[in-house]
């Protein structure tokens, strides 16, 4: 009984850089790359502050982790895909953040045995942590980070 108290089950997501790594709880929906508006002007926004996700009759603000972690934004392709991800907050203004992700998430069961972090990188400011999960690299994004620069990157812009 034990052991299943001590499982948590994950989404191993891929991005263009690697691969994301979020509680399957945090996660609302991987929609396809389709009802994007992406702003025309990013003049005024950081790069990563794509756009927005219409889902389920709300805006949503669209980011890049690969564009915020120093790569090329991918742009949109067959394999690209959306992650609608809860914020940690409760904030009603942002109760989720959409992230371009890249190719089908698959089901990993996390626990103590089979995850360790990785010490020696220097973590983007989207992260939180780095750690390999049955040998598999992963990137654990810092929520409370993406959500502070989302609301600081649209009071800028208004």
């Amino acid at each position: 009984m034990a052991a299943e108290l001590n499982e948590v089950y994950s989404l191993m997501i891929p991005t263009v850089k690697g691969n994301i790594l979020l509680p399957n709880s945090n996660v609302a929906e991987i929609v396809p790359f389709s009802n994007v508006e992406l702003f025309e002007d990013q003049a005024e926004r950081p790069a990563w502050f794509l756009g927005h996700l219409l889902w389920r009759g709300q805006d949503i603000p669209l980011i890049s982790i690969d564009v915020i972690s120093g790569e090329e934004d991918p742009q949109a392709n067959n394999r690209s895909r959306v992650a609608v991800a809860h914020t940690l907050n409760s904030n009603r203004e942002l109760p989720y953040v959409a992230i371009v992700v890249q190719g089908i998430p698959r089901l990993s069961h996390v626990t103590p045995e089979n995850i360790k972090s990785i010490q020696d990188e220097d973590l983007s400011e989207a992260e939180k942590l780095r750690v390999t999960v049955d040998n598999v690299g992963a990137s654990i994004p810092d929520l409370d980070k993406l959500e502070e620069m989302i609301l600081a990157a649209q009071s800028s812009a208004a």
